[in-house]
């Protein structure tokens, strides 16, 4: 198997090997035709691989084969989707900052969070999980689209319009764009920061919004979510330390969403990361204080004390996953990913938190469970 690259794949002409995803999995068979620029890049974006293709004899009789057409690219679930986008947004981010006149930076993340909107639509749950489980692509790109889904629907949930929403969505992807030059630095520290790489840190709002407007970016909705997303209502927040009644209605949307997903995300510069019990405590006691208060509301009725992909174990020894957002924990569906012996299971087994012997007894961490990955993703094919 060998990583596609852009000049495997000549469009119009049939594909002489067929292409499978990261897991192994079939995504395009030998011969289809590929018509569309944005077919191969979304390939590229999810580092897909080829086999080795037939000889020039085997490719031209597939060619000229009056047999039935090959199928059509296979449907993707969101959850798949979703983590495609994450790895589009790595791709531009990388390119905007090392070679920005290689990219129209409004165009292509206008793209991204069209289809971010549209698989909140299509599938909310999914949307919600992806991030929160993608433990292999870099923190400060995951952290973008969890902002951007959670965005995506605490914006729906207050009735802003879809141009609107649009723009907050755009502004999560990229409100840390002037954070990433210093993000190796960040990580390099496992404790508190040095004032100085504080300092810098503190001024990223401003950096993002110069780089999105050197690009091109002119939407006021757009910039002021991105340069107002770290302010808080009493004063506390950066770069400017603006209060309540100067704060931008984007900015408060997404400082929401960045609070909760940064609290559940790891980073090396924090101790842990939070379980979301304590994220959705942590801002509910920051409401109307630091934070809006009606979006706090929101984001919480939104996803649940037991949002998707919350990881859990079970009194007769499995660990569960969370599919949807879920409040009372003794009424729950969940769904076994290991065994009781501690085995990943090969497939997801749904369970009833009333039924006894599968009552909740406590949380799990991500990170212990990470060799069940494969079948932690079949849960939303189900």
């Amino acid at each position: 198997m060998k990583k596609i690259v852009p000049a495997d794949i000549v469009l119009g002409q049939p594909l002489p090997f067929s292409i499978f995803d990261e897991n192994g999995r079939l995504l395009l068979r030998r011969g289809v035709v590929v018509t569309m620029p944005d077919q191969v890049d979304r390939l590229i974006a999810r580092n897909a691989q080829r086999d080795e293709p037939r000889t020039p004899h085997e490719a031209v009789a597939t060619a000229a084969s009056p047999q039935t057409p090959p199928p059509a690219e296979e449907e993707q679930s969101t959850f798949e989707q979703l983590g495609g986008l994450i790895l589009n947004l790595k791709h531009v981010i990388g390119t905007a900052l090392k070679n920005p006149e290689q990219i129209d930076v409004a165009a292509r993340i206008g793209k991204i969070a069209a289809a971010v909107q549209e698989l909140c639509e299509q599938d909310l749950d999914s949307a919600l999980a992806a991030p929160s489980l993608d433990h292999h692509n870099p923190y400060i790109v995951v952290h973008q689209m969890m902002g951007a889904v959670l965005t995506e629907l605490i914006a729906r949930r207050k009735g802003l319009d879809p141009a609107q929403r649009l723009s907050l969505v755009c502004a999560a992807l990229t409100r840390d764009f002037g954070q990433i030059r210093i993000q190796a630095e960040l990580d390099g520290h496992p404790g508190p920061l040095p004032d100085a790489l504080r300092l810098r840190l503190q001024q990223h709002p401003n950096e993002s919004v110069a780089l999105l407007e050197a690009a091109g970016v002119a939407d006021p909705i757009w910039l002021q979510a991105v340069r107002g997303h770290h302010e808080r209502f009493n004063g506390s927040g950066y770069p400017a330390g603006i209060r309540q009644e100067l704060i931008a209605p984007g900015a408060r949307i997404l400082a929401v969403a960045d609070i909760y997903g940064a609290m559940v995300k790891p980073r090396p510069y924090r101790a842990k990361a939070h379980f979301p019990q304590s994220a959705l405590k942590d801002i509910y006691l920051k409401k109307d204080a630091e934070i809006d208060g009606e979006i706090a509301h929101a984001l919480i009725n939104q996803i649940g004390l037991f949002p998707p992909g919350t990881l859990v174990r079970l009194k007769c020894g499995e660990i569960a996953v969370f599919k949807k957002p879920t409040v009372k924990a003794e009424e729950a569906t969940v769904y076994s990913i290991y065994g009781k012996n501690g085995m990943a299971l090969s497939e997801p087994i749904r369970r009833e938190t009333a039924q006894a012997g599968y009552e909740i007894v406590g949380l799990m961490p991500y990170a212990e469970c990470r060799s069940a990955a494969i079948t932690i993703k079949r849960v939303w094919a189900k």
